[in-house]
């Protein structure tokens, strides 16, 4: 499923093997989780396993944990 499909507050695992993000923003890598806190534009605003916030590009596939 893409990642704009997801609710609020679902942790995911990124199964995308290039996944786009916005510019000075933290990268994310296929495999790692993270928690969908919304959707920002063109991307899905998340925290990873550390605390961070990061975006994705809205369609970027994703499984649930």
């Amino acid at each position: 499923m893409e990642a704009h499909e997801v609710k609020y507050g679902t942790r995911v695992k990124v199964i995308c093997k290039n996944v786009n993000t916005p510019p000075a923003s933290l990268p994310v890598k296929q495999g790692d989780v993270i928690k969908i806190l919304g959707i920002d534009g063109r991307y899905c605003k998340g925290k990873d396993a550390k605390g961070d916030i990061v975006y994705i590009a809205a369609w970027t596939e994703v499984k649930y944990v």
